[in-house]
């Protein structure tokens, strides 16, 4: 199994349709781990009713720090870096 990380700054639905697509096109339970930059359109609250692994960030940091700070956090030998529009 796979760690993927992805970054999101306020992308709220974008996150979703990328959530649904990773679940719907593996048949392998990854750790999914977000990074949450501001979060100001309800992405903060989605996680947290969802119990998603995720890391939050009041302000934009930028990917790289996102990257490099939710990797921390890894649980898997593999990691995927992703990103909720890709």
């Amino acid at each position: 199994m796979f760690s993927i990380i992805i970054p999101t700054f306020n992308n709220l639905e974008y996150l979703k349709i990328c959530i649904n697509s990773i679940k719907k096109n593996s048949k392998f339970e990854h750790e999914i781990i977000f990074y949450i930059n501001e979060g100001k359109d309800g992405t903060l609250n989605f996680m947290k009713k969802n119990n998603f692994i995720y890391i939050y960030s009041e302000v934009n940091k930028g990917v790289c720090v996102a990257f490099n700070e939710a990797v921390k956090i890894a649980s898997n030998k593999h990691v995927v870096l992703g990103h909720d529009d890709m």
